[in-house]
């Protein structure tokens, strides 16, 4: 068995680029990028730029979660996940495959957010949802 991979989070959301960098620097003196993971929350809006630095820091595992959801429940008034829609629209807008199918991933946010009653906290949702209101004048989630 083992341990495959190594997954640092940052669960209140307080990290910056600066600190993942700090963070991912000392810790691949020690354990290779390909054995590492990221997992980061939206409470300060730095959940995207914290994901693009451990990227280009070679990072290839993220966790996220769809529409954003989750939270923190040790941390009083953290906010939820990064959103994986938004992280893959940024990851193909930099031209790497996921193998996620934007629209099939947005239908399944889409989904959940009906659900649960809850609005949806992809900031692309909620840019498509928009656009598709204009549209045709109608809205989900």
């Amino acid at each position: 068995m083992g341990c495959y991979e190594i997954s640092l989070g940052d669960t209140i959301g307080v990290g910056t680029p600066g600190s993942v960098r700090k963070m991912l620097e000392d810790v691949m003196k020690t354990v290779p990028s390909e054995a590492l993971a990221v997992h980061f929350h939206d409470t300060y809006g730095q959940a995207l730029a914290n994901v693009m630095m451990a990227v280009e820091m070679g990072i290839n595992v993220v966790d996220s979660s769809v529409a954003g959801l989750g939270g923190c429940p040790y941390a009083p008034g953290a906010s939820g996940n990064a959103a994986t829609e938004d992280v893959v629209y940024m990851l193909h807008g930099l031209g790497l495959d996921t193998g996620v199918e934007l629209s099939k991933l947005i239908s399944a946010g889409e989904f959940i957010c009906k659900f649960l009653q809850r609005p949806t906290a992809s900031k692309v949702a909620q840019a498509l949802q928009r656009r598709r209101k204009t549209v045709d004048g109608s809205i989900s989630c």
